[in-house]
């Protein structure tokens, strides 16, 4: 597969992988697959969320006490 990369994040790219010590080809192919994990497992949260909305499982208070806790201000 051939993918065309902006030479802006080209060059960040570059930079990460050397003050990390990996080629190049090996970070991009590790950010991807933590990417697609992280957007697998936000899909299946959302799914999650949504059922229990769709059952009535859970109550406004809850959820609202859950993204205080997650998100302070």
């Amino acid at each position: 597969m051939d993918i065309h990369i902006p030479p802006d994040l080209e060059a960040r790219l570059a930079h990460s992988a050397e003050a990390s010590g990996r080629r190049v080809d090996e970070l991009a192919v590790e950010l991807l697959n933590r990417t697609l994990e992280h957007d697998a497992w936000f899909r299946a949260e959302v799914e999650i969320g949504r059922a229990d909305a769709l059952l009535g499982t859970f109550e406004h208070a809850e959820v609202t006490a859950r993204l205080a806790r997650r998100y302070p201000r």
